[in-house]
Formats: structure tokens, C-alpha cells, sequence
């Protein structure tokens, strides 16, 4: 069928995807229209900087690899990789209106891409990046945070073993509906604002998405907000538990 109103073609095309961050319409408007970085000049922060900011409320975002996060990360920072797709969208839907926001990478030129990246969403409120990446952070030895990488296929020995073991699932609704681990828990990754409720925060969470690239932000945030020990399960997700064998409910 032939569209020719392209008010029609943009909400039939917006139709087929999935929710859209609180700030879609303000993307829509500044990605059809110049950059506006008028009045920001991001600078490089100490890890003392940091820290003060992160002690002040500010979210942290780290913008490096799932795997580079998971191996040594600043405790309270959200995993958000920037080489994945959908980098902004993930950092529109957590970004707080409300407080500042410290990038932190590899080095230097990956903090101001992402500045670049954050700004073209409409995310403005930004104090600054890591200076040296996560790199200074551990020369000067301020505290990290590990996250455990657990293989898919490795999950039910893990839950047969351990009895004690949550199941987060952070996929969307109709993801689930096709198809979820019994007696798991459903939160959409970008619904996370604080623990799920009915989730056991000194327990250990093993968060599961459909690939392993929600559950990366997915467990970082579980991780922030308050859960001792979570899991961040990799190589694929739920649909391949499923041709594994796995039962799942529906």
C-alpha cells in the first residue's frame, strides 16, 4: 500500500516499535535540526571529581563494553556500551532530569563521543567525564565493583544448584508472553527505578534478557539499587534457553 501523508507513514512506522524514552518527541525535534551544544564546555573530572559527584546524586554512565564493566566498574555506575546499538535511546530512558550525569570510558575521546551522543538526545545536564577513563580510576585505587558473567547455557545448573537464585527477567512484556523462565520475575530493564518489587535484595539476582545487552544495563541498575549479588547472564537469553530444551512458560 502506498503512504503519500507523512504524518500517516512516521505513526505507522512508530507503530511497530517498541516504547519510546520520555523524551522521544525532543530526539524527534533536535536530530531534525541543528546540534545545540551552546553553553556546554564538558570537561575532564579527577576520579576525586567523581566521586564527589557521585556522592552529591549524580548517575554515573559507563559507556564502555558489557565485558570491560562487568571485569572493574565505579560501584553505582549504569553499564550503557556505547558501540551497541541503541546507545542513546538506553541513556534517554534512565537519564535523570533531576541530576548530573558523569560519563565514564575507555579515555578521554570516549567520554566527549559520548557527551556528543548524549547531547543529540536532548541530555544536557552533563558534569563532565572520567579524565584518563576508568584507567585513573584504578591507578589511584579508588574502590570497583565487580559483576559475574554467567554463560546462558550454564543458568539451569546454576538454578538447580542453588536454590536461593532470583530470576530477573528485564525483556519486554511481549517477549515474556511468548515464552519465560518458571517462577521468574518480569521488570522491563528501563522500568528499573528502584529494587523489583517481590525480589529478595540479599538473595543473588541472575538478570536475563533475549541476547545479554539488556541484561548488561539491566544488572547494573538491579546492582545500584541495592541488591548484594547479581548475575549477569551472557551468550543469548530466554528464546535460546528455549532451543536448548529449557521449559518455559507461557
Amino acid at each position: 500500500m502506498l503512504i503519500t501523508d507523512e504524518d500517516e507513514f512516521v505513526e505507522q512506522a512508530l507503530a511497530k516499535l517498541g516504547p519510546q524514552p520520555p523524551n522521544f518527541q525532543t530526539i524527534v525535534d533536535l536530530n531534525t535540526g541543528p546540534l545545540l551544544t551552546d553553553g556546554i564546555e564538558l570537561l575532564p573530572l579527577s576520579p576525586r571529581q567523581v566521586e564527589h559527584q557521585r556522592s552529591g546524586g549524580a548517575l554515573v554512565v559507563d559507556v564502555r563494553t558489557d565485558q570491560q564493566f562487568d571485569e572493574a566498574h565505579i560501584p553505582g555506575s549504569v553499564c550503557i556500551p556505547m558501540l551497541n546499538a541503541g546507545f542513546g535511546s538506553k541513556l534517554a530512558w534512565i537519564a535523570d532530569h533531576e541530576h548530573d550525569i558523569v560519563l565514564v570510558g575507555r579515555d578521554d575521546e570516549d567520554g566527549r563521543h559520548a557527551a556528543k551522543l548524549a547531547l543529540a538526545i536532548g541530555v544536557r545536564r552533563l558534569a563532565g567525564f572520567l579524565g584518563g577513563g576508568m584507567t585513573s580510576w584504578r591507578q589511584e585505587q579508588w574502590p570497583t565493583d565487580i559483576t559475574e558473567r554467567v554463560k546462558v547455557e550454564d543458568l539451569p545448573d546454576r538454578i538447580e544448584a542453588d536454590q536461593a537464585l532470583q530470576i530477573l527477567d528485564v525483556r519486554d512484556r511481549h517477549e515474556w508472553d511468548k515464552g519465560h523462565i518458571p517462577g521468574s520475575t518480569l521488570t522491563t530493564w528501563h522500568d528499573i527505578s528502584r529494587l523489583p518489587i517481590g525480589l529478595d535484595p540479599d538473595r543473588p539476582i541472575a538478570v536475563i534478557c533475549g541476547s545479554g545487552q539488556r541484561a548488561a544495563t539491566g544488572a547494573s541498575l538491579v546492582r545500584r539499587y541495592g541488591a548484594a549479588k547479581v548475575l549477569h547472564i551472557v551468550g543469548g537469553g530466554v528464546p535460546r534457553l528455549g532451543r536448548l530444551g529449557v521449559r518455559l512458560d507461557s
